[in-house]
């Protein structure tokens, strides 16, 4: 594969093959990239090369796009995502409300708005408990098969046993994979919605400049 991407590298005129990256086997991000077509089949199907049919639910918003690319990714919590990169007809645009605003980003509320309006920072805390409880575990429980491990290994025995072949701290894993998704979900969704409903009520938005490096120094304003 390495010198096939070489080959296409060196042999392309048109400039659109880069270098071919290296991605190590302790990549966390288990994933493959395809070109191929991906078609529609009926309403809840997508037939993907290699994989066949794929059950979903948003075909409706593949209508009158062309793929040009797709990602399956395999995530921590166990579940499959396919990300596709498609060709989209312009939009359609918001009506103009001659409205402008500005906003001031503070950690107390997410965002204080120039006309008096404050909308609260998003609260985890439930799943992000859940996450450390699972963290401490997870930790707890590859700790103790890394120690059986070496124990193997130190009396010599026949058939030693792999770090892979314990189930239970892979359980933990998945378990804090869960809870931390979770909780990036929500904040994500509770963010993509504030913003939509900014970009609807006003033409002009003005937003401080803040200085993510400083407040990254201080550990109770870097979240």
């Amino acid at each position: 594969f390495l010198t096939q991407s070489w080959k296409n590298f060196f042999q392309d005129k048109s400039g659109q093959i880069g270098k071919p990256r290296f991605h190590s086997r302790k990549y966390l991000k288990k994933s493959y990239t395809g070109k191929s077509i991906i078609k529609t089949a009926g309403k809840r199907y997508l037939k993907i090369p290699k994989l066949g049919y794929v059950k979903t639910s948003k075909t409706g918003v593949l209508q009158n796009t062309k793929v040009k690319r797709y990602t399956v990714v395999l995530e921590p919590t166990g579940k499959y995502y396919l990300s596709l990169q498609a060709e989209i007809p312009e939009p359609e645009k918001y009506s103009l409300t001659d409205k402008q605003v500005g906003i001031d980003v503070g950690v107390a509320d997410l965002a204080i708005l120039s006309n008096g309006l404050k909308y609260p920072s998003f609260n985890s805390s439930y799943f992000e408990k859940k996450a450390k409880v699972w963290q401490k575990k997870y930790a707890r429980r590859r700790h103790l098969v890394k120690l059986l491990v070496l124990q193997n290994k130190n009396k010599r025995v026949l058939c030693p046993r792999s770090l892979e072949s314990f189930t239970n701290w892979q359980k933990a894993q998945k378990s804090k994979a869960k809870c931390q998704a979770k909780a990036a979900n929500q904040r994500r969704d509770y963010l993509h919605k504030l913003t939509t409903h900014l970009v609807k009520q006003y033409d002009v938005i003005a937003i401080e400049d803040l200085k993510n490096k400083n407040l990254q120094k201080n550990h109770h304003l870097a979240k």
